[in-house]
């Protein structure tokens, strides 16, 4: 079931391109049903799925070396993979309404659905590397997403930008997940079991005591920080707000920046409750919390706003795994769920305002109540839900947040700077939330909106956004019971224990209450001076700008690029050759003097050879060296020719009929060719270059000939490794069903190498035709 939940929504991404010819609107709706459909599977198996039980499925894929795609569904997956198709099902629907008159958006919709089957293969993930592969596309479908409007310079920027910090992050998780296995294996797990989610789990305590756990550790971090734009790598996700909207919605609600979270959260049991990994999470995730609501307040963008008020939140969940505790893992589930549905309401009602009103500026925007009375209605339920005023769902959240801080196990200055944090955070949103509803929604419509005409509720496109605002204000009145049951488990994940808790708005007059209505009544006071606040000077100066510095570096690296190629780019021939000599001595010739040479037999005590072999043995270097010294061209083809001839008997003298044709018919059409050549030549060659480079030449190819033959010496009389040519000899037949042993090579066990060559020679084909069609069009 669970690879198949997976497969199928990539599978089926293409049909997203039925929106070329289709209703748009309808066709959106049915694209909408497969992730409903894999909501409803999911939800099924919610019974199933209790405590820290997992139902596991494994799929072989190198079996001899132990490697195997393996799926996982238990209480925290669930959780995630539920928001996912959930939030998904209503952006596809919402996609077809407000992009159904751009012509791209069938490519849109087979991008959006690559997102979430790579995102469901993440979270469905059961050991690090098949979740590694689903990291990775979920980087790569991102960037599409964001890129969609590539003709618009701040999309393409934007696309690059979380393309450089999430794929440089996923190279250092890579990393780290390696590390993190080889611990596995030193703790004593079995070696076919060291990527597993829970064998980490289970050897969390020996890992912890190794010495790879802090690289490990560190690098994971890097990952993690990257993917769920934590401080200092926050700022490729505002940048992201250049993707189209339902993009926009379905990324910060439910998807790719949870990433990071889900996979703290995921190893906080096995990896979690050390100095390093409490420091790191409370301190990082404390500080992007607060920084991001600030941010916020001064943001006149509403997807600005709304993305800082998202790494915020990323933030906070961040923090509360490094907190520790059971307050802190149901915290961290109650505010996964709160958070996308206000948010995913939140980006979808600021696409409407975009789509209606022209703008989503809120310097041009204003009085949108009377002119969209539904949407103000929605919007405010969602920005409630946000701000944790009670009884939202939010609010529910807010006060697990506070209270996980006050129970923290953690040393004093840790729970009093997450307690700081979350203040901040929530005086941050409350201010946030104000500014986004008085400008948008209240006061007289800027002389821009005054103009438009038709601006009014969008039914179609209105019944997404309504749906999670509506569950933000029903969740926590009428289905707390329900919540409940599908949080548990997924807390219970995160603890590394069952938990059974019962949700519930009243837990009477505690510190938690008392600290959440001080930020309320701090945050309402200073939306009263949201103007003032946000004219104060900016949060960062332009040279810490993180954006500004990526553009730097990026810049930076062309630049050196530039000047290298220059360099080394100069047009000859000659150059080229001796830059790759020289690099094969050293990449290669260096290790060989150094672990190959002294250990290398030069003769046989019995070589068997024969005197036609050393004939022809020797008629090689002679005929080399008569092409070298040679002064007509004839002389040299003549010579070249030699060698040729003298290679090809060699096959045949070792029973290699087929490759000596093969060699033959290659000399004869060089011959030909070089005579068709030459003939246009002068008769004889001209001396070009100094004695001194000459000489030099002579000494670089004479290294070089020296070390290949050593390699060859090396591996026709190594020891260390069976030789490869009895099993391909007796296996060319029983099991390639060919004569044939070097066609069989080819085509079978070697396959993916001839697969790979084919593939090379073909995208150089395309590469090279589209280089000719760039060119005819410029005539």
């Amino acid at each position: 079931m669970l690879p198949a939940i997976v497969l199928i929504t990539l599978a089926l991404a293409p049909l997203g391109l039925l929106a070329r010819t289709g209703p748009r609107p309808l066709v959106g709706w049915a694209l909408a049903l497969l992730p409903a459909l894999s909501f409803a599977l999911l939800l099924f198996q919610l019974p199933q799925v209790t405590g820290t039980t997992q139902i596991r499925e494994v799929i072989p894929w190198v079996p001899a070396m132990g490697v195997e795609l393996n799926f996982a569904l238990d209480g925290l997956s669930l959780l995630f993979a539920l928001v996912i198709t959930g939030i998904g099902t209503l952006i596809i629907g919402y996609a077809g309404h407000y992009m159904h008159d751009d012509p791209g958006l069938g490519r849109f919709l087979l991008y959006l659905l690559l997102f979430m089957g790579a995102m469901l293969g993440l979270v469905l993930a059961g050991n690090v590397l098949t979740m590694f592969i689903f990291w990775e596309l979920t980087s790569v479908t991102s960037y599409l997403l964001i890129g969609y409007k590539h003709d618009y310079p701040g999309a393409r920027r934007g696309a690059l930008q979380s393309l450089v910090i999430t794929a440089g992050g996923g190279l250092a998780l890579l990393l780290g997940l390696l590390i993190l296995g080889e611990g596995a294996r030193q703790a004593g797990v079995a070696p076919n079991q060291i990527y597993n989610f829970d064998a980490i789990i289970a050897a969390g305590d020996a890992i912890k005591a190794g010495p790879l756990y802090t690289p490990a550790l560190l690098l994971i971090l890097v990952g993690a920080f990257t993917k769920s734009a934590q401080f200092p790598f926050h700022f490729w996700l505002p940048g992201a707000m250049q993707a189209p909207t339902p993009a926009s919605a379905f990324l910060h609600s439910a998807t790719m920046v949870k990433a990071g979270v889900y996979l703290l959260a995921r190893l906080a049991p096995g990896l979690g409750d050390t100095p390093l990994w409490n420091a790191a999470l409370v301190l990082v995730g404390g500080f992007t919390f607060a920084f991001g609501a600030l941010v916020a307040t001064r943001k006149d963008d509403i997807k600005a706003l709304l993305a800082y008020t998202t790494l915020s939140m990323l933030g906070g969940l961040i923090m509360l795994i490094g907190l520790g505790g059971k307050y802190a893992a149901e915290a961290v589930v109650v505010n996964i769920l709160a958070h996308a549905l206000y948010k995913s309401a939140l980006f979808m009602i600021a696409g409407i305002i975009d789509h209606e009103a022209g703008s989503r500026d809120l310097r041009q925007l204003g009085g949108l109540r009377r002119m969209m009375p539904a949407t103000a209605f929605f919007i405010a339920l969602a920005l409630l839900s946000q701000m944790g005023i009670p009884v939202f769902f939010g609010f529910v959240g807010k006060e697990l947040l506070i209270e996980a801080a006050l129970s923290s196990p953690l040393a004093d200055p840790l729970r009093y700077a997450a307690l700081t944090a979350i203040v901040v955070a929530a005086v941050g949103y409350i201010i946030a939330a104000w500014r986004l509803f008085k400008y948008a929604f209240l006061g007289t419509p800027s002389p821009t909106l005054a103009q438009r005409h038709h601006v009014a509720d969008p039914r179609g496109m209105l019944v997404p956004p309504a749906i999670p605002a509506l569950l933000s204000i029903i969740i926590p009145l009428a289905l707390l019971p329900w919540a409940s049951q599908l949080l548990a488990p997924a807390a219970s994940v995160i603890y590394g224990k069952e938990i059974g808790f019962k949700l519930a708005l009243w837990h009477g007059v505690n510190s938690a209450l008392m600290i959440s209505s001080a930020a309320i009544l701090v945050g309402a006071v200073l939306a009263r001076f949201e103007r003032p606040l946000a004219a104060m000077p900016p949060h960062l100066p332009a040279w810490a700008d993180g954006a500004t510095l990526l553009d730097r570096l990026l810049a930076g690296v062309d630049r050196v690029g530039a000047l290298i190629t220059r360099s080394l780019q100069t047009g000859q021939l000659r150059r080229y050759m001796l830059y790759n000599t020289i690099t094969l001595l050293l990449i290669t010739g260096v290790p060989f003097v150094l672990y190959v040479l002294p250990g290398l037999t030069f003769f046989s005590p019995d070589p068997q050879l024969r005197v036609y072999e050393a004939f022809a043995a020797a008629l090689i270097p002679i005929a080399v060296v008569a092409t070298i010294r040679a002064e007509s061209r004839l002389s040299a083809i003549i010579a070249v020719g030699v060698v040729g001839a003298m290679v090809s008997l060699f096959f045949v003298l070792f029973s290699a009929p087929d490759l000596a044709l093969t060699q033959l018919l290659i000399e004869v059409l060089s011959t030909v060719f070089l005579l068709l050549v030459f003939s246009i030549l002068p008769a004889r060659f001209a001396t070009l270059s100094s004695n001194t480079t000459r000489m030099r030449d002579a000494i670089l190819a004479g290294m070089v000939g020296l070390l290949v033959a050593g390699l060859v010496l090396a591996t026709a009389t190594t020891t260390s490794f069976e030789p490869l040519a009895p099993y391909y000899l007796e296996n060319s037949l029983a099991k390639g069903k060919g004569q044939n042993v070097v066609n069989v090579i080819l085509v079978d066990f070697r396959g993916f190498d001839t697969m790979g060559e084919v593939t090379v020679l073909l995208t150089a084909l395309l590469g090279i035709y589209g280089l000719l069609r760039m060119r005819r069009e410029k005539r």
